[in-house]
């Protein structure tokens, strides 16, 4: 038994899947998408709070959307890690991982986005699901043959994070994504697991 374990243990690859901290859009309840709005102090101590949430892993790659939130929230988080390693990482930036872009809705309020959607109307530069998941799903299947066996730590965004796990099956509660929360997804090559959600 555990020659089986410790042989399956080679081919998963954990995904440490981390939401970005607090941004003056979310405090006021504004839809960001692309818009590259920076972490506000909140924010900034979320992701200083949420290094303890990934000490007891040994990350071998960190990854980040290109908006500033989600860069600065990975640097934060890996420099207040109490794993040496994890301290020393650089970030690796990617376009599959930005957010979902809401077209003429970024700036909106969520009631005005929410409207929308309930009545269908208006939604014509919104980004499809399907689209986001394509790119996120195909960002995290591209990494498996250098990282199976390994663990990578990638910091992004909330519909990002609750598309791809909600298009696998993966979402398991009606819940909105925590600011800095950490989701653990374990990936064999072929199927997506969660071990962890939201924490």
């Amino acid at each position: 038994m555990k020659i089986l374990s410790s042989n399956r243990k080679k081919y998963i690859m954990r995904i440490l899947l981390v939401r970005h901290g607090e941004t003056d859009f979310n405090k006021n309840k504004r839809i960001q998408g692309h818009t590259d709005i920076p972490l506000n102090e909140t924010g900034e101590n979320q992701a200083i709070n949420a290094g303890s949430k990934i000490s007891k892993y040994d990350v071998d790659a960190a990854f980040s959307s290109p908006l500033k939130r989600a860069k600065q929230t990975a640097r934060l988080m890996l420099d207040n890690s109490q794993n040496i390693g994890n301290k020393q990482l650089g970030i690796i930036t990617d376009d599959r991982l930005i957010e979902k872009y809401f077209g003429d809705f970024e700036g909106s309020t969520f009631e005005e986005y929410f409207s929308a959607l309930e009545s269908g109307e208006g939604l014509e530069t919104v980004e499809l699901e399907e689209k986001v998941y394509k790119r996120a799903s195909e960002f995290f299947i591209n990494q498996y043959d250098e990282y199976k066996g390994k663990t990578i730590f990638v910091v992004c965004h909330g519909a990002l994070i609750r598309i791809f796990l909600k298009t696998l099956g993966l979402y398991p509660h009606n819940e909105m994504i925590n600011n800095t929360s950490l989701n653990v997804v374990n990936f064999n090559g072929q199927k997506f697991t969660l071990e962890e959600f939201n924490i």
